[in-house]
């Protein structure tokens, strides 16, 4: 894969005589990083069970776009099977789980040390992100081990930068340099019987070159959660909306509740940056208003033909009602 393109990642995995699984993803960029699992059990955060057993891998795909190859080891009582992807041209590696989950009072957790220099982790919250630091010098820090995020956490350096993906693992911790998203606990309280049984879930690895600020990360959240879906069809080729930053997201489209013909977007800026943009129509608008998130007016908007010009201030979310043609 790295063969054919030099901005791909390569990869390498290996195992040690113990079993544990290290799956080396190496970029042209020189980011390492070893992915392990951990499982923690009890209720004292230090008591760490490092998992051993027997891995077994096997070659799915071996295409000029893309590469996957199929990781099946036990956990314990567990059973656990892995499709690990990468796709021509992309920064992003996958890991579809799937997993019968048969233990209690454990934490399944996967890490990834990376070589990235930061004092603190970036996680993405409902519009916008949050840094919070990745050392516990404190103790209010070492009380908050562990933290939620949305679709992603990262650890960025000045010029480059990695983050661990996710479609439904919300709880995250960072620790210096390295990422540990939790995948599932079963914990004995209030529900005896919480994460047992099968459990199918995909995260994912990404990295990049240049500022955080330029990074594609937002993008490739929002790929990982809601992929694109293809249907049969015979419309034409356009689209209906677009951004020409980067970094404003049309978070949602949807009819007006006053049941009108008009559509409300929500909009928002998700990288700390004050900017202007155009949002464009494949279609002729005929009037919009800035709303309050209750959709009341608030003021109008100047449009064109076809695009509305806004501006954002950091993490700012607009609320938008368009009428089209």
């Amino acid at each position: 894969m790295h063969d054919q393109c030099p901005e791909c990642y390569s990869y390498d995995v290996t195992t040690t005589r113990r079993g544990n699984l290290f799956l080396w993803i190496g970029l042209s960029l020189g980011v390492n990083a070893v992915l392990l699992f951990v499982v923690f059990s009890g209720v004292v955060e230090n008591v760490i069970l490092w998992i051993v057993g027997l891995v077994l891998l096997d070659m799915l795909i071996t295409l000029p776009l893309m590469a996957a190859l199929r990781i099946t080891r036990r956990l314990h009582d567990s059973e656990m099977s892995q499709v690990v992807s990468l796709r021509r041209g992309s920064r992003r590696v996958d890991f579809a789980t799937d997993i019968e989950w048969n233990e209690r009072h454990k934490l399944l957790k996967v890490a990834f040390p990376v070589n990235i220099r930061a004092d603190e982790g970036i996680h993405e919250i409902q519009f916008g992100h949050i840094r919070r630091p990745n050392h516990r010098s404190r103790p209010f820090d070492a009380n908050r081990f562990e933290v939620c995020n949305h679709k992603w956490t990262a650890l960025a350096e000045e010029n480059r930068g990695c983050a661990i993906l996710n479609e439904s693992k919300y709880g995250v911790s960072v620790l210096g340099d390295t990422i540990a998203l939790t995948l599932l606990k079963s914990a004995l309280a209030p529900d005896p019987e919480a994460d047992l049984g099968y459990q199918s879930f995909t995260y994912a690895f990404y990295a990049w070159t240049g500022s955080f600020a330029d990074s594609d990360l937002v993008r490739e959240g929002y790929d990982l959660n809601a992929p694109v879906s293809i249907v049969p069809g015979d419309g034409g080729q356009f689209s209906v909306l677009s951004l020409d930053a980067p970094n404003v997201i049309v978070e949602t489209v949807k009819a007006a509740e006053d049941r009108s013909n008009a559509l409300i977007l929500r909009i928002y800026e998700a990288k700390r940056m004050a900017t202007r943009c155009n949002l464009k129509f494949g279609v002729p608008v005929y009037g919009a208003n800035e709303c309050d998130m209750l959709e009341n007016s608030l003021r109008d908007l100047e449009t064109t033909a076809d695009s509305i010009a806004l501006d954002f201030r950091p993490f700012e979310v607009k609320t938008i009602r368009v009428k089209l043609g």
